[in-house]
């Protein structure tokens, strides 16, 4: 592991319980790079069964995650992965079934 070498503060806040919506923020500092990462992300429930997440970091990445409970404990997630800082990076697109 990094041995405490990078630290990490993180802070969720709910904006509307009823609906699910929450925001979030995550900064890590590296002391052997002399570098700090910031991540934000969003979460909120569409109704009941669904629910979308966003990510978004200085590093360039962005993420997006949409899942639908199609019956009980069973899950479908679509999500998606881009790099906009990368000039030759293809974006990442997965889809999973969990039963």
């Amino acid at each position: 592991m990094d041995k405490g070498k990078a630290p990490k503060l993180s802070y969720i806040h709910t904006l509307n319980p009823l609906n699910g919506t929450a925001l979030a923020a995550e900064m890590t500092h590296r002391f052997s790079l002399y570098e700090n990462n910031f991540t934000l992300g969003c979460s909120h429930a569409i109704d009941h069964y669904t629910r979308i997440k966003t990510r978004f970091s200085n590093n360039g990445m962005v993420a997006f995650l949409c899942q639908r409970e199609w019956r009980p404990k069973s899950l479908v997630t679509f999500s998606a992965e881009y790099d906009w800082k990368g000039i030759n990076v293809v974006p990442k697109l997965a889809l999973a079934l969990m039963p």
